[in-house]
């Protein structure tokens, strides 16, 4: 029925009519264009939260002890979730996934503590070694000073 009547319109000649399909076209365009305009934004705000997000991370893996910098991340990826659910939140889901996100870059933190405890037994029992073999004779004071400083150089 509308087809009919912007037929019946455009053939009865009436400028009314024209100027008024004419002026529908044009509401028609201008909301095309501004949806157009705010999906692009939105895309736009999206991609840079996931970049700072991302960002963040990459910075957190190379301090894996940084409290700052470990808060900062996470604010960056509720906002980043905030925006992939259209504003409607942050759900446990994000929650736990930016958590996930977020322990495995500081995961080489864990590894460098272990690393240095397990080092400095190591100092600690080469030094007992070390002692052992002066006390038992093995090797002279001269040679148990210039080993002990070799050793606690390394430290």
């Amino acid at each position: 029925m509308n087809t009919q009547m912007f037929l019946y319109w455009q053939s009865s000649g009436d400028p009314t009519a024209v100027v008024c399909c004419g002026g529908i076209i044009l509401f028609l365009v201008v909301i095309i264009v501004v949806a157009v305009k705010e999906g692009n934004a939105q895309t736009k705000r999206l991609n840079e939260a996931r970049d700072a997000y991302f960002d963040s991370l990459r910075r957190l893996k190379a301090n894996p002890t940084s409290s700052d910098l470990r808060q900062r991340t996470l604010q960056m990826g509720r906002t980043y979730s905030n925006l992939t659910r259209n504003k409607q939140g942050v759900t446990i889901y994000d929650e736990v996934a930016l958590s996930n996100d977020i322990n495995a870059a500081c995961a080489g933190a864990a590894t460098l503590f272990s690393n240095k405890q397990t080092e400095s037994q190591t100092i600690e029992s080469r030094l007992q070694k070390l002692a052992e073999l002066k006390s038992k004779g093995l090797i002279d004071e001269q040679e148990y000073v210039a080993r002990r400083a070799k050793i606690l150089d390394e430290v």
